[in-house]
């Protein structure tokens, strides 16, 4: 947000916006591709997160998709049909939502090309 130059913020304010009108109307859409980019970010990081699910939860309940995932594998067999369904299932949710997102980030991406 300290990006967002101040000109803007103040031309907001002549043409008579409130704070809030100037955050919600002005700033908000300027900024949209960086948090469409920080969430993708975010999403993945947290959607990714094996060692410390693996290491600090202890319940069967409260695991995450990545280490049930890793627990199909087995010592003696791994029913690999299981693996590949449950992997699809594992990252529909992922690719869905970039899908969402992916708009705004390849807006941020082509906002400072060629204006015509």
């Amino acid at each position: 947000m300290d990006g967002v130059p101040i000109e803007v913020e103040e031309a907001a304010r002549m043409d008579g916006c409130s704070r809030i009108d100037i955050v919600l109307a002005t700033v908000i859409p300027l900024i949209a591709p960086t948090l469409a980019a920080a969430s993708v970010i975010a999403f993945f990081h947290g959607w990714n997160e094996y060692v410390f699910a693996q290491t600090l939860v202890s319940s069967e309940s409260l695991r995450t998709a990545s280490v049930g995932l890793a627990s199909f594998v087995g010592e003696l067999s791994t029913p690999i049909h299981a693996v590949m369904t449950v992997g699809v299932m594992y990252t529909l949710p992922a690719v869905f939502f970039y899908l969402l997102v992916q708009r705004h980030v390849v807006s941020g991406m082509t906002a400072g090309s060629v204006k015509g």
